[in-house]
């Protein structure tokens, strides 16, 4: 891979780092804030633990995600970034623009979408 590549595939990977840590704080944030307040009924309440669950999930979901663009980023330095971890294909680099931490190639990752690696 040129090296003009790994430079613009580490400013995506940190671009989508920072604003991932970024809605994970305002969720944080936002979470301290409510429970400070509290609800006054049952029925606020109910809304305040659901809307603090789908907050909760979608940060796992960041988490996962800020986990995958981590290895990316080591896999950049190992030269080993845009290769494809289960046939060791180069992963095609419109998927690589798409999501720049993608471990599959996308016959792969059909594979894996449906379980069976």
């Amino acid at each position: 891979m040129e090296e003009a590549d790994v430079g613009r595939y580490r400013s995506l990977l940190l671009e989508k780092r920072t604003e991932l840590l970024g809605r994970e704080r305002a969720a944080r944030t936002s979470e301290h804030e409510e429970g400070k307040e509290g609800a006054p009924d049952l029925g606020d309440r109910a809304i305040e633990t659901v809307s603090r669950d789908l907050l909760y999930q979608l940060s796992t979901g960041e988490r996962e995600t800020l986990k995958r663009i981590d290895v990316a980023l080591k896999r950049l330095e190992g030269n080993d970034f845009g290769t494809c971890l289960h046939c060791g294909r180069e992963v095609d680099a419109a998927r690589l623009e798409a999501v720049p931490w993608a471990r599959h190639c996308i016959d792969c990752q059909e594979l894996q979408d449906r379980g069976e690696i």
